[in-house]
């Protein structure tokens, strides 16, 4: 564990406070009770986290009120965002009600840190003394309003939980020394999901398709839907064999794109013999280019 320590130069240590990072600290006070003060002193800027600051970035007035609620958004939305990267989270407002604290217990133990009340003890005339030299006044009777919610919270906050309670008096704000030490919190990095895998195939396995095979077979490499290669027939034959298979000249248009193996040549037929009707005389043959039939041989 590394240490760090946080105290005005020059200052005798009267009291030490210890805290731990990742963790919250909550400072609990009524208005210009010197919270915003001390946290400067003692802690980096970017380790605190104002309500004011907050509603400032909301609507651009840390003192309207009516926003409230969309502030404390940001602010928790920030706590959150630090505690998952083991950062000390000061959280700079009033905390004077039970429900501000809850939330901040709440995220608190989300995370599994340590939450820190500092109480500022500080007599109400100090604060409206203090109030009047700040360039932005809040008024007497907003800070006689939370002093009073503060005096009523003071009895039973440390039944509320948190892992200490300190008391600040105006005395010590000058001399307080802060030490943090740094021990991290491992938060459970997420695996990635991996996809689910298919059930083992019982029963019996299906019967592979014969694929065709020989000389004449060619086989078609690309998948085919089934995911298998595709088998094609013999391969086409070239349309001048399929001219000469039929008789027709190269020239001529192919007339079927059936191949050679399927055409049909019709067997000649003999010359049909002419019926000659009784009483009439045979009719004399034809001349023949190969040569005349015999006499009497009709």
């Amino acid at each position: 564990m590394s240490t760090e320590s946080v105290a005005e130069p020059n200052k005798p240590a009267e009291k030490a406070i210890r805290l731990l990072r990742p963790s919250i600290v909550v400072l609990c006070g009524p208005a210009a009770c010197g919270k915003s003060t001390f946290a400067e002193r003692h802690f980096r800027s970017t380790q605190i986290i104002s309500s004011d600051w907050a509603r400032a970035r909301v609507c651009d007035d840390e003192r309207d009120q009516r926003f409230q609620a969309q502030a404390f958004e940001l602010v928790h939305f920030l706590i959150e965002q630090r505690l998952d990267l083991n950062r000390l989270c000061v959280v700079d407002s009033t905390a004077l009600t039970a429900p501000a604290r809850k939330d901040l217990l709440d995220l608190a133990r989300k995370h599994k840190v340590p939450c820190v009340l500092l109480l500022f003890d500080v007599p109400l005339e100090k604060c409206a003394e203090h109030d009047e030299k700040r360039e932005r006044k809040v008024g007497r009777p907003v800070i006689e309003r939370q002093y009073q919610l503060f005096e009523q919270a003071k009895a039973g906050l440390r039944q509320e939980g948190f892992e200490q309670v300190v008391e600040l008096r105006d005395e010590d704000l000058e001399g307080v020394q802060i030490e943090i030490v740094f021990r991290p919190v491992a938060h459970g990095a997420t695996s990635p999901v991996r996809p689910a895998q298919a059930p083992p195939r019982r029963g019996p396995r299906p019967t592979p398709i014969p694929m065709p095979s020989g000389p004449g077979v060619v086989r078609d490499l690309r998948p085919s839907a089934q995911g298998r290669p595709a088998a094609v027939g013999p391969p086409p034959v070239p349309s001048a064999t399929r001219s000469a298979a039929s008789g027709a000249s190269p020239s001529a248009p192919a007339t079927s794109a059936q191949p050679a193996s399927s055409a049909t040549v019709a067997a000649p037929q003999p010359p049909a013999t002419p019926t000659t009707p009784p009483g009439d005389a045979p009719a004399s043959p034809a001349p023949d280019s190969g040569g005349s039939q015999e006499p009497g041989k009709a």
